[in-house]
């Protein structure tokens, strides 16, 4: 069986039990790929699947899904937790302080938290500011670090439990684009600056396309909006808008490149 069919059926047999004994259930962070195959499964009508990266977190890389019987949440529940469900989640966040001179990198404190032998799927998100740094986490795992490290390659840090600075916000390049259809190897055509041709043959065909976070040779796929496109060597891109038809029947589309 593979690693996807063991996540499925795990999820599905979570999913009875949170039905059957009505009380919610909490995976520890999953990547992008296995967020869209879990998004594609159907759960019990009085269960409720919501994906969260943790509080402060706006735009999450790495979430949990939480199986949540229906009566924990509002009844006007439109996809944003309350206060109260999100504290429902068993993840903290940890704040590293350091002086504003020195600088760490992802790399450094994923490094540096990997060390301490916890798992991949114990932390999430890592934000990096001038002098702070944000690590998401599992609760338990929160207090690992904090007890643990005091010191990030030769950078002193402080840590505590929490989130006590705003986050940097995700940056993206404004592309535009008229197309002739809203197929895949349009649409890569136009990211990567090459023709159709050499979109299908180097990337498309070679399976260096993602669409939302699973691999895509399908260079006939339509696309939607908000789909999320990774094009190996090329960046990761979100198809923002689909405008209007222009008068030689092109379509007007919108894309942001994450910078």
């Amino acid at each position: 069986m593979s690693d996807e069919d063991k996540l499925i059926n795990r999820i599905q047999s979570a999913a009875r039990d949170c039905d059957e004994k009505s009380r919610p259930y909490f995976t520890r962070f999953l990547t992008e790929q296995e967020q869209a195959q879990l998004k594609a499964l159907h759960f019990p009508v009085g269960i409720t699947a919501v994906f969260f990266g943790g509080k402060g977190n706006t735009e999450p890389v790495r979430q949990c899904l939480g199986l949540i019987p229906s009566f924990y949440l509002d009844d006007d529940f439109g996809g944003e937790l309350s206060a109260g469900a999100a504290d429902m989640f068993p993840i903290s966040t940890v704040t590293f302080t350091y002086r504003k001179c020195d600088t760490l990198t992802h790399r450094d404190i994923l490094g540096s938290v990997m060390a301490l032998g916890v798992e991949r799927d114990t932390v999430g998100d890592i934000f990096v500011s001038d002098g702070k740094a944000a690590v998401y986490t599992t609760e338990k795992i929160a207090e690992v670090i904090c007890s643990a490290i005091s010191k990030i390659g030769r950078v002193g840090v402080k840590c505590s439990i929490g989130l006590d600075f705003e986050l940097p916000r995700q940056e993206y390049e404004e592309l535009r684009y008229s197309v002739a259809s809203l197929r895949l190897d349009n649409i890569v055509k136009c990211v990567t600056n090459t023709g159709r041709t050499a979109a299908v043959d180097k990337y498309i065909r070679p399976q260096l396309v993602q669409v939302n976070s699973v691999i895509c040779d399908n260079v006939s796929r339509i696309l939607r909006q908000g789909d999320i496109i990774s094009v190996r060597g090329k960046g990761k891109f979100i198809l923002s808008e689909i405008g209007d038809i222009g008068r030689k029947g092109n379509i007007h589309i919108s894309v942001k490149k994450y910078i």
